[in-house]
C-alpha cells in the first residue's frame, strides 16, 4: 500500500468522523447553535484537522448534502428517471429525523444554496432550452431549489401526504415546467 493511498483512507476516515459528529449534533440541537468546537470535540479531531477538510460549518453541510441534492436536482433533466428521484426520496424518508431539521430550520438557506448551485450547473449544461431566456439562470435555479425543497419539506413534515413514487413524478413535472417552459 502506498503512503498516498493510506493518506487518502485516513482523510476519508476523518471526513466520515466529522460528518457523523455533525449529523449527531444536528439531531440534538438547532443547526444555528452548532459550533465547530462542538463538531471537532464529538469527532475527536483537532481544529486544524477540521480546516484541512472544510472551510466552515456550511461547507461541511454542503459536502454532506452534495450527493442527495445532485439526485434531487436531476428531477428537471429530461433523461432523468423516476426511480432515481424516488430512490433519493426514500433515502430522505428513512433519514427524516436528520432531514427535517435541515430542511425546516436555520440550515434551510444553506441547503437552498447548495441545491441552487447544483441546479445552476445543470442548467448551464442545457443549451437549447435556455438560450434567449429573459430570466437569469441563477433566478431559475433559485426558484427550482425553493420549489423542490418546499415539496420535500412539506412531505417529510406531514403537511403533504403522498407516496415516494408520486412525489418523484410531481417533482419531475414541476421541475421541468420551471426549467424548460414551453413558452
Amino acid at each position: 500500500m502506498t503512503e498516498e493511498f493510506e493518506g487518502d483512507k485516513r482523510a476519508e476516515r476523518t471526513r466520515l468522523a466529522l460528518r457523523n459528529a455533525f449529523f449527531e449534533l444536528v439531531l440534538s440541537q438547532p443547526y444555528g447553535r452548532i459550533k465547530i468546537a462542538d463538531i471537532i470535540a464529538k469527532a475527536d479531531v483537532g481544529r486544524s484537522t477540521f480546516y484541512e477538510h472544510y472551510k466552515n460549518k456550511g461547507d461541511l453541510l454542503y459536502a454532506s448534502l452534495r450527493w442527495p441534492m445532485t439526485v434531487l436536482a436531476s428531477a428537471m433533466l429530461p433523461p432523468s428517471k423516476v426511480l432515481d428521484v424516488q430512490g433519493i426520496l426514500e433515502h430522505f424518508w428513512q433519514n427524516r429525523s436528520f432531514a427535517r431539521p435541515i430542511l425546516t430550520g436555520a440550515a434551510r438557506k444553506h441547503v437552498n444554496s447548495c441545491l441552487s448551485q447544483i441546479l445552476m450547473a445543470q442548467l448551464h449544461n442545457m443549451s437549447s432550452p435556455l438560450q434567449n431566456r429573459y430570466v437569469p439562470v441563477s433566478a431559475i435555479a433559485q426558484a427550482l431549489a425553493a420549489t423542490q425543497l418546499t415539496l420535500l419539506a412539506d412531505w417529510l413534515t406531514g403537511v403533504y401526504a403522498t407516496t415516494p413514487d408520486k412525489l418523484a413524478k410531481q417533482l419531475m413535472l414541476t421541475s421541468r415546467a420551471i426549467a424548460i417552459p414551453s413558452v
